[in-house]
């Protein structure tokens, strides 16, 4: 087809050509009714992207969710109650270890202590060298003692994290809107 200066009308770098596109019209031209079917739901997901669900797996997803957040949150519960367990224990044992040890050792008592540690070594010296390699190699295989607050406070942490990210899943199954 060509305009009225001349210039040949271009489509997709090859001419126009009108019985094609009136060809290509009478095929496609049957108007499509609604798909039949469940509705869908967009949900936005924690990377970033989009996740598109039925309306009964929408449900299952939320119920799992709740389910699952009520479970870390008995768990963080537990912990919290066992932790504090822990700093009692803790806070006893310290308070006890400064009643007994209330009174510092004299000069005398000292140079006496330091006169008896000084015989014991030149008397077991091999004894001692042995050991402290013992040690030494244990020490290397098992970690060192971890405080038992430390390591409640830690799993404490943790758990908080997964609760955040569990309930931020929650509240984008609940923000999900619905696809027609």
């Amino acid at each position: 087809m060509r305009l009225p200066d001349g210039t040949v009308i271009m489509h997709a770098k090859t001419p126009y050509d009108p019985a094609k596109a009136h060809e290509y019209y009478l095929r496609t031209r049957k108007l499509k009714g609604r798909k039949k079917g469940a509705p869908t739901f967009t949900v936005r997901s924690a990377k970033g992207g989009t996740v598109t669900l039925t309306g009964k797996e929408l449900v299952e997803q939320k119920a799992y969710a709740a389910k699952r957040v009520n479970a870390i949150k008995q768990k963080l519960a537990d912990l919290n109650s066992k932790l504090n367990a822990a700093m009692r224990v803790a806070k006893e044992k310290k308070t006890k270890s400064t009643r007994e040890s209330s009174k510092p050792p004299s000069a005398a008592d000292k140079s006496q202590a330091a006169r008896e540690s000084k015989k014991y070594r030149d008397k077991h010296q091999q004894a001692i060298a042995t050991k402290s390699k013992k040690t030494a190699a244990v020490a290397k295989k098992k970690p060192a003692n971890v405080d038992p607050v430390v390591e409640l406070e830690t799993k404490i942490y943790k758990l908080k994290e997964t609760l955040k990210a569990v309930v931020a899943k929650q509240r984008a199954l609940s923000g999900a809107t619905m696809n027609r």
